[in-house]
């Protein structure tokens, strides 16, 4: 296994959702994987804001522009980000959660279907498609799907869609991630949550951290990890089959309490710790265990940052919104 990759096999590269979390990360790493000629369009509901980068209107909600966007870039490879991406914000909005994570992604592959029936989709679901069925064990590919949220009903949904509706002559790689965080990632996730009222407290706010249900374990991985997963596995994209769903994880899972122990512990004030109802969600599993064997394999790669690592890179961050050094 190596650490560095060789030149995308794509020429056309079109990217949805690069301006979220995990799509400001990945645009900067392919492209320094692109081949010389090879380029990358970023589909965006506001171009012409970030300077010289190759951009295309483009608005989920809206199928002419999809539509057009494809047509005219005419991408060998779809980078599909572009969702509604909150378990907890899907809990109160479970109707644009479908329109744009399914409906979205239905209008994304009949463009695929009509213009470039020869390409390669990559989509991005989430090991939440397995629901309930963690408490059978850990998940594989293999495992049923037992959705708990509009978010992953809409995940699943999607992927059954992407299989029907791509032709055959398309290549889909749908990537089931666990979780993963890093610099740059909201609060509405449990790491950045956690990081960013240590910062504020840092910064003179109460000293109480509001949580919900610390007792969940789930798997961890840095961001930086999955889009080296990422651009690995694309780099392999011609050899692999038609149709792929794989999990990626770190393949160990952590107690929620013991991440918000670690970033207490590396707090420069003394904090204390209060349940917040409104933080609970409900429908979870005890554990979320999942085997990534078969990226592993298809991509020759593994996680390289610890989790303490992540939980500082995070800290770091938040401390810098509030203007604390390092």
């Amino acid at each position: 296994m190596t650490e560095s990759h060789s030149s995308l096999p794509f020429e056309r590269i079109l990217v949805t959702g690069a301006d979220g979390f995990v799509g400001r990360h990945l645009v900067p790493a392919l492209t320094a994987a692109l081949r010389p000629g090879a380029g990358i369009t970023v589909a965006s509901r506001t171009p012409g804001r970030r300077g010289a980068r190759a951009e295309v209107p483009f608005d989920l909600t809206d199928p002419d522009s999809v539509d057009a966007a494809i047509a005219a870039v005419r991408p060998d490879l779809i980078v599909h980000l572009a969702a509604q991406a909150s378990v907890s914000q899907s809990l109160g909005a479970a109707a644009g959660t479908w329109a744009i994570n399914v409906g979205g992604t239905l209008t994304v592959a009949g463009a695929v279907a009509n213009h470039v029936p020869d390409a390669t989709l990559f989509f991005v679901s989430s090991v939440e498609v397995y629901g309930l069925s963690f408490n059978d064990g850990i998940a594989t590919e293999d495992t049923p799907l037992r959705p708990q949220s509009a978010y992953a009903r809409s995940k699943a949904a999607a992927e059954a869609l992407l299989d029907d509706v791509l032709p055959e002559t398309a290549r889909l790689i749908a990537v089931r991630p666990s979780n993963h965080s890093g610099p740059g990632q909201d609060e509405r996730f449990v790491i950045p949550a956690f990081a960013a009222q240590i910062a504020r407290i840092e910064a003179g706010a109460d000293p109480r951290i509001a949580v919900g249900n610390l007792d969940a374990e789930r798997d961890f991985l840095d961001v930086r990890d999955v889009i080296e997963g990422y651009i690995a596995l694309l780099g392999r994209a011609e050899s692999l089959p038609g149709r792929n769903i794989l999990n990626l994880a770190s393949g160990r899972t952590v107690r929620i309490g013991a991440l918000l122990d670690r970033l207490r512990a590396m707090s420069r004030v003394n904090t204390s710790v209060v349940t917040d109802p409104a933080r609970v969600r409900p429908s979870e599993v005890p554990i979320a265990r999942v085997n990534a064997d078969r990226f592993r394999a298809a991509a020759d790669w593994m996680p390289r940052r610890t989790l303490e690592d992540t939980l500082a890179s995070i800290l770091a961050d938040h401390r810098t919104r509030y203007g604390l050094a390092g």
